[in-house]
């Protein structure tokens, strides 16, 4: 059976550390320790600060290493910046528009350098119409598909390596929706973001990437979406960012969108955390108007928040917005019975006859999993 890609979160090793660094990253006048350095490194905030605080570091030593590292990943974006051009004009010329989603989008839009957002990969959302136009497009281009669950019930995204790559090109998700659980799915569109977009004109002419509400809206959908409700001191960093720079229409737009789409509890649990972490100061406002409405029912989203969420709880969610039993059939026969081609990449040891009970094998074994909570 199927899950979805959660990527792990970092221990939150020394907490007292890690106090320190949202301390620092506040903007209060604390000691960098050593112990400081190596939480914001366990964390992905040692780029932001080493390119802010990097003075202040008390071990010389420790700021030696960090000063290198901060080098280091700017060399290496130049490359990345490079690769990643190339992958959007080559979409471009195979007229497919595509937006970047997530930390692509926001290292050249809310950091102050592309370098110091890390990021394992690049995300891309499309319009589902142009998916075989774009996987075309990536394949002339030298991207090889991962084999994967490939079907429509199942995932809203592929995945892509750049054959021969060096080890600094990242690989690519390429989305047709915003998230891959139904209730997140079509909260808001490739269509709707695309027409909102701006530009991200050092990757050229054709570059854009969401508006800073949409951004934000997608920031605080991801992080329930697709890895219980997870505080990710990065992804709330982002959250931070965002939030702080909305103008007075951007944030009436945000809080119009979360609460038309849904998402009020959801955007306002982002915010909540960042708040608690950065003291973001336009978050309390946004908080307030996203909290609860008397009579309103109960937001389908909601579900996700907490964390604990299992994968049948969310089959049950996703069974819940399809409508007829052919259709309901349909997903659960996907997640259990994927292509051929996948299943011979999950078992190449099996011979062709033995296909069917590698289907048996997979259901088995996988099944404990569905009802088993994260952590569990």
């Amino acid at each position: 059976m199927t899950s979805a890609v959660r990527h792990a979160q970092p221990d939150q090793g020394n907490p007292h550390a890690l106090d320190a660094l949202c301390a620092v990253l506040r903007g209060e006048n604390v000691p960098i320790s050593a112990a400081v350095v190596e939480a914001a490194r366990e964390h992905e905030m040692h780029l932001v600060l080493a390119a802010e605080q990097l003075a202040r570091v008390e071990a010389a030593g420790v700021r030696t290493s960090l000063a290198a590292t901060l080098r280091e990943a700017a060399t290496a974006d130049l490359f990345r910046e490079r690769e990643l051009r190339r992958l959007l004009e080559l979409l471009a010329a195979a007229g497919v528009d595509a937006l970047l989603l997530k930390g692509a989008g926001l290292a050249y839009t809310v950091y102050p350098a592309p370098h110091l957002r890390p990021r394992g990969d690049v995300d891309l959302l499309i319009a589902g119409a142009d998916l075989e136009a774009a996987d075309r497009a990536l394949r002339d281009g030298g991207w090889l598909r991962v084999v994967e669950q490939d079907n429509a019930w199942v995932t809203t995204q592929r995945h892509y390596v750049l054959g021969g790559a060096p080890s600094f090109a990242e690989p690519l998700d390429l989305h047709w929706n915003i998230a891959v659980p139904r209730v997140f799915a079509d909260a808001v569109t490739f269509g709707e973001l695309m027409s909102r977009a701006i530009p991200i004109t050092a990757l050229g002419p054709r570059a854009r990437t969401l508006s800073a509400p949409d951004a934000l809206f997608l920031a605080c959908v991801h992080r329930v979406a697709h890895h219980q409700d997870a505080a990710n001191l990065l992804w709330l960093w982002d959250i931070h960012l965002l939030a702080s720079r909305l103008s007075d229409p951007e944030r009436a737009f945000f809080i119009g969108l979360a609460q038309a789409r849904s998402m009020r509890g959801v955007c306002a649990r982002g915010l909540e955390l960042a708040f608690a972490r950065f003291a973001t100061a336009s978050a309390a406002g946004l908080i307030e108007a996203l909290g609860p409405v008397a009579g309103a029912p109960e937001e389908l989203s909601a579900s996700f928040l907490g964390g604990g969420m299992r994968q049948i709880d969310s089959l049950r969610d996703d069974l819940s917005l399809v409508a007829g039993w052919r259709a309901r059939v349909a997903v659960i026969g996907a997640h259990l019975f994927p292509s051929r081609r996948y299943m011979r990449s999950m078992y190449p040891g099996w011979p062709t006859a033995a296909l069917p009970l590698t289907y048996l094998d997979r259901i088995v074994r996988g099944a404990p999993k569905w009802f088993r909570r994260p952590g569990d």
